[in-house]
C-alpha cells in the first residue's frame, strides 16, 4: 500500500474531528477515539466475496437455467458498456476518477447535516465509500461505522486501481427488482418481447436512457422502481441524463432523444427458481446426491455453494436428443387422452442423461414421474434383473423351465401368466414370451436375495425391495430413471455407471471442481459375458418376441423389454443399444388409472419413433458377441433350484453348469397382486 500523504492524512483528521467540533464540542470527544481505532486496522483491504447465481448449460453451451438466492453474475468492465460506465459515474460520484476515495467537501457538508439534524445521514458517500460499506463494513447508521468508512476508502484507492473499484462497485450494487450488479439489472429490467416468450438483451446493447435509468435508480431502488412507480422512474432518468450532459458524457440532443425512450413494460419473474424439468433436477442432484459431493460435505453446505456461488454447470442434456423424445412424445401420446409418459435415455458408456421427459408439462405439474421415489410400478421390465442374476449364477439360455399357470409356491403366494399356460420352454423363449410363471420359478431357484443384490448392483437405489413372489413382476415401484439405469448397466457391458445430470462444474473463479469424465468411475455390477449374453437374449423380445413394435426400420440391433401391469394401469418399455440406453413409462400422472395399454404397444412405438431419430446420426453399433458362455449346455430349472425337477439339486456341480441352491429366506405369507404383463 502506498504511504498515506502528509496533507490527506490532516484533511481526513480535520474532516472527521475539525468540522464536528466547530459544529459541536462532543462530536470531537467520540471522533478522536474513533478515529484512534480506526487507525488501527490491518493496512491489507479485502472485499467480501459476493453472492452470485449459478448459470447451468445444456451439453451444447445453451442456457437452460440460472439458479440462486439472488440474481447477480460478475462481469469484467469491458464487458460493461462506456455509457452505463459514465451514467453511474455521473450520478453517484462525479469526481470519482479524480478523488482520493473520499469526495472530502461533501463528507464535510454531511457531517454539518448530521450534527444539526441530531441524526446520521448518508449524504457525500463516493462510489469507493459505497464499496466499502457494502463489502468491507455493514450499512449501520452511526458515526462510528461513517469514520470507518472514510478512512478505509482512502486505504482502498491506494490499494487497487480506479477502474477496479468501479468494476467491483458495478457488480455489487442493488438496482432493485431482485438485480444485483449491472449484468443481472440490464438482463432483468429491459426483457424484450420474442417468438417465444420474453428474453434479455446483451449487456453490451444498453442504451443511453436504459443506463440513465439504472445510474438513477440506485439511490432508491424500491422507490424508483418503473414498474411500481414509472413517474418517480421517469423523473430519475431524467435527471441522470441531466448531469450526463453536464460532464460531457453525451450531448443535450441525445438527452432529449433518451427522454422519449419508453420506460421497460415487461416485468420480470420475482425470483430464481427452476423452470423446467431438468433445472429442477440439476438443482436437486447437485443438492443431494452425493456424486456431487465436492460441492461441500453438507447438504447445507452445497445448497449454498450452488445458490450463492456462482457456478458455471454444464449438463448432460443433450438438446437434440431431448428435442426427439418430446416429439415422440407429442406425436404418440394423444391416441391415449388421460394418459401421459415419461422417459430416460442414457448413454450406457457414461451415465450420462441425455435426454428426460418428466411427465405433464412443467407448468402444470413440478412432480418428475421419471427421477421421483418411490416410482410406478415396472412391471415385467423387471425381469431383466432376475435374468441378468440367474446368468450371473451360472444359468444358461438353453435351460428350460415350466412356464405352466397358475404357479403356487405354499406361503411365498402365487401368481399367473398374462396368456395361457405354455408348460416347459427355454429361458431364451421365456424371456421372449414375458411368461410370469417360468420367471417366478427362475427367482426362486436364483434366490431372491440374489437377486436383489444384483437389482442394487445394476441401479435401483430404494430401500423397498422385498423378497416377495412378485419382485420380478416388477409390482415393488421403482423409477423410470432406475430402470434405464439398469438397461444402461447391461448394454454397457456389465459396468454400472450413476446416472449424471451433470457433466461439469466450474468455480466462480475458473477452477474446475467437477469434471465427470475424471471424477466419477463405473463399478462391474455382472460380468462381461452375463451382460452380452443378456444383450443377446433380450434382442429376442424385439424380433420375435412381445416387444416387436420397437423394432427399428433402420435394422439397427436393439434389445429391450416390455413390461405391463395390473389392469393395464402402467405401462412400460425397457430398451437399449450399445450406445443408447431408454426407458419408458406410461400412464395416468395422478393414480392408477385401468387402460394405459401393453407396454409392447404405446410405450414400444414412443422407443421406436425416439431411437429412429436420436440414433441417426450415430455409427451403426453391433453388440457384443454372446460367445460360448451364452451356448453352455442347459439343465432343467425348477424353483428348488437349477438341476432335478422336483427335488434340492446336489451341492456339486453337474455337466450342465454350476448348480444354483436357493438360500434360506424367511417370506411371511403375502397376498400376491395380480399381474398383467406385456404380450
Amino acid at each position: 500500500m502506498a504511504e498515506q500523504s502528509p496533507v490527506r492524512a490532516f484533511l481526513t483528521t480535520v474532516i472527521v474531528g475539525g468540522v464536528v467540533v466547530g459544529m459541536f464540542i462532543a462530536a470531537l470527544v467520540m471522533s478522536t477515539g474513533i478515529l484512534f481505532r480506526a487507525q488501527e486496522f490491518d493496512s491489507s483491504i479485502t472485499l467480501r466475496e459476493l453472492k452470485q447465481r449459478s448459470t447451468v448449460y445444456d451439453s451444447k453451451g445453451n442456457v437452460i437455467a440460472v439458479l440462486g438466492s439472488l440474481n447477480r453474475q460478475e462481469v469484467r468492465l469491458s464487458a460493461v458498456p462506456k455509457i452505463l460506465q459514465q451514467a453511474v459515474v455521473a450520478v453517484e460520484d462525479q469526481t470519482f476518477w479524480t478523488n482520493e476515495g473520499v469526495d472530502f467537501n461533501a463528507v464535510a457538508r454531511a457531517f454539518a447535516r448530521n450534527v444539526t439534524s441530531g441524526e446520521i445521514e448518508e449524504g457525500g458517500s463516493t462510489i469507493t465509500q459505497q464499496l466499502v460499506k457494502n463489502r468491507i463494513l455493514t450499512s449501520e447508521r452511526d458515526l462510528n461505522r461513517k469514520v470507518r468508512e472514510v478512512l478505509l476508502a482512502v486505504r482502498l484507492t491506494d490499494q487497487i486501481s480506479k477502474r477496479k473499484i468501479l468494476e467491483q462497485y458495478l457488480n455489487t450494487v442493488y438496482f432493485g427488482q431482485g438485480s444485483y450488479g449491472v449484468k443481472a439489472a440490464v438482463e432483468r429490467f429491459f426483457l424484450q418481447e420474442g417468438a417465444f416468450g420474453p428474453y434479455p438483451p446483451q449487456l453490451a446493447d444498453v442504451t443511453i436512457a436504459q443506463a440513465a435509468l439504472l445510474a438513477g435508480l440506485i439511490a432508491n431502488p424500491e422507490g424508483d422502481n418503473p414498474f411500481t412507480s414509472p413517474e418517480r422512474a421517469r423523473a430519475r432518468r431524467t435527471i441522470a441524463l441531466s448531469q450526463m450532459v453536464s460532464q460531457d458524457y453525451i450531448t443535450r440532443a441525445e438527452a432529449v432523444v433518451a427522454e422519449q425512450e419508453p420506460l421497460p413494460s415487461i416485468k420480470p419473474d420475482a425470483e430464481l427458481r427452476p423452470r423446467n424439468a431438468w433445472a429442477e433436477e440439476v438443482q436437486d442432484r447437485l443438492i443431494n446426491d452425493p456424486v456431487y459431493a465436492v460441492l461441500g460435505k453438507t447438504e447445507p453446505i452445497r445448497r449454498t455453494r450452488v445458490l450463492t456461488g456462482g457456478l458455471q454447470i454444464t449438463a448432460t442434456l443433450d438438446p437434440v436428443k431431448q428435442k426427439f423424445a418430446q416429439e415422440a412424445m407429442d406425436e404418440i401420446l394423444p391416441e391415449k387422452p388421460g394418459f401421459t409418459g415419461a422417459m430416460i435415455a442414457m448413454d450406457p458408456n457414461t451415465g450420462e442423461v441425455k435426454a428426460m421427459i418428466a411427465g405433464p408439462a412443467f407448468v402444470q405439474s413440478q412432480y418428475n414421474i421419471a427421477t421421483t421415489y418411490p416410482g410406478r410400478q415396472a412391471g415385467s421390465t423387471w425381469k431383466v434383473i432376475t435374468l441378468a442374476s440367474a446368468i450371473e449364477h451360472g444359468f444358461s439360455p438353453k435351460d428350460t423351465i415350466s412356464g405352466s399357470s397358475p404357479c403356487e409356491f405354499g406361503a411365498l403366494g402365487k401368481t399367473q401368466n398374462a396368456e395361457r399356460g405354455t408348460g416347459r420352454m427355454t429361458l431364451r423363449s421365456a424371456t421372449a414370451h414375458s411368461v410370469n410363471c417360468a420367471f417366478a420359478r427362475l427367482e426362486l431357484a436364483t434366490g431372491l436375495l440374489n437377486v436383489m443384490e444384483t437389482a442394487q448392483k445394476m441401479g435401483i437405489t430404494q430401500e423397498t425391495l422385498k423378497p416377495i413372489l412378485t419382485l420380478t413382476l416388477g409390482t415393488i415401484e421403482t423409477t423410470p430413471l432406475e430402470m434405464a439405469t439398469v438397461a444402461s448397466t447391461i448394454a454397457n457391458g456389465g459396468v454400472h455407471h450413476p446416472p449424471l445430470f451433470v457433466s461439469k462444474i466450474v468455480a466462480a473463479d475458473g477452477r474446475v471442481v467437477f469434471d465427470a469424465a475424471k471424477d466419477v468411475e463405473g463399478t462391474r455390477a455382472i460380468s462381461e459375458e452375463a451382460a452380452a449374453c443378456e444383450a443377446d437374449m433380450l434382442r429376442g423380445v424385439i424380433t420375435s418376441g412381445t416387444g416387436t413394435a420397437a423394432r427399428l426400420n433402420s435394422s439397427r440391433p436393439v434389445a429391450g423389454k416390455t413390461g405391463t401391469t395390473d389392469n393395464k394401469a402402467d405401462a412400460n418399455f425397457l430398451g437399449f443399444t450399445p450406445q443408447l440406453a431408454v426407458f419408458i413409462w406410461h400412464g395416468n400422472a395422478l393414480a392408477q388409472v385401468p387402460g394405459a395399454g401393453f407396454g409392447g404397444q404405446i410405450p414400444a412405438r414412443i422407443f421406436r419413433a425416439f431411437m429412429e431419430t436420436a440414433l441417426f446420426a450415430l455409427p451403426f453399433a453391433e453388440f457384443p458377441d454372446p460367445g460360448p458362455f451364452c451356448d453352455r449346455q442347459g439343465a432343467y430349472v425348477s424353483e428348488k433350484g437349477r438341476g432335478v425337477p422336483g427335488v434340492a439339486p446336489p451341492t456339486t456341480p453337474t455337466t450342465a453348469g454350476p448348480v444354483i441352491v436357493i438360500p434360506e429366506v424367511t417370506v411371511p405369507p403375502v397376498t400376491v397382486p395380480s399381474t398383467t404383463p406385456s404380450t
